[in-house]
């Protein structure tokens, strides 16, 4: 797969300290800005399979689930708790107004 970048929503659409749910390719993404910076993860956490991290609280660069607490970093996908539990973070672009992201993993 070549590095190709998907538009998922507006800059707009999540503003500084917001975040917002996509769904792509049949994929939950979960967008967060934050500082400005735009980070993409997987909306689900690994843990239990069925907690949306887009509802969990923020705890500097990464997300804190909402059901048990486990911390994933926005920038590498790892949890705080074990390694098994890491999960999967997306290259994020912005141009112009656009947010996009790809969607190839690194071995792609």
């Amino acid at each position: 797969m070549t590095d190709q970048y998907i538009a998922v929503a507006k800059l707009d659409e999540v503003p500084v300290d917001g975040r917002k749910r996509v769904e792509i390719e049949g994929k939950r993404i979960a967008l967060f800005n934050v500082d400005g910076e735009v980070y993409a993860i997987l909306d689900t956490c690994p843990h239990k399979k069925t907690a949306p991290l887009v509802r969990g609280t923020l705890d500097g660069l990464g997300i804190r689930c909402p059901n048990h607490g486990y911390r994933f970093d926005f920038k590498t996908g790892e949890c705080n708790v074990s390694p098994q539990f890491d999960t999967q973070v997306f290259p994020v672009k912005i141009v112009g107004d656009d947010i996009l992201i790809s969607l190839a993993s690194p071995s792609d």
